[in-house]
């Protein structure tokens, strides 16, 4: 379902962190969602960290950037790790839930609401993400976090062909918390878990819708 003028459907919703996200924020209409801010990489900031992981797909790169743009995001932050709580458009207002409505493919503009579950789900927590720019001729996507999540700061996805005629992706994220533990320590291993996750679930799509 996607609404543009009505309340925050929360009978859609069934993750508690999000409901709680939405609650603490004020959330109740779409127009409320203009309160939340990106809060993305300054590269003139030192103090950021860099953290990068490498993937390769055996599809051409037209064929995965194609994939990457059109799976929807409750199957592209579907798993174990991240769930996709729901989807602000800013271009046009609207509200998207998960399992509900077409999906009109990847663009900036989109605010994503996710659930981050830790320690086998004893710990959930909501997430934010905003998409900033999707670079047809770079095939690139810029990702930033809100400002409801813990970290700060940008995600690359770079997409080039690769020698083997297949795709090679990299994620690139420069981010900062504030936390020297959770930077040094916490972030880099459940990053790469949670990239996996979301690489591994495009991988999946390509393979069972047989993306062209």
């Amino acid at each position: 379902m996607t609404t543009q003028e009505n309340a925050v459907a929360h009978e859609h919703i069934t993750l508690p962190s999000v409901k709680k996200f939405l609650t603490d924020y004020g959330i109740t209409h779409p127009d409320d969602f203009s309160k939340l801010n990106a809060l993305c990489h300054n590269p003139s900031d030192s103090s950021y960290l860099r953290h990068v992981v490498t993937f390769h797909f055996q599809q051409p790169v037209e064929t995965v950037w194609n994939a990457y743009k059109n799976i929807p995001p409750a199957r592209v932050w579907g798993g174990s790790m991240i769930n996709f709580g729901l989807q602000y458009a800013r271009y046009d207002n609207s509200v998207t839930y998960s399992g509900t409505g077409a999906y009109d493919g990847l663009k900036a503009g989109q605010v994503l609401i996710l659930n981050l579950s830790l320690l086998n789900g004893l710990i959930n927590l909501c997430i934010g993400h905003e998409v900033m720019e999707v670079n047809e001729p770079g095939k690139f996507v810029r990702i930033c976090y809100l400002e409801n999540s813990t970290s700060q700061g940008s995600q690359f996805v770079r997409l080039s062909p690769a020698e083997n005629g297949g795709t090679k992706i990299i994620h690139e994220t420069f981010y900062k918390s504030g936390s020297w533990f959770r930077d040094r320590v916490l972030y880099p291993g459940l990053h790469t878990k949670a990239l996996k996750e979301f690489h591994g679930n495009v991988r999946k799509y390509l393979e069972i819708e047989k993306v062209y």
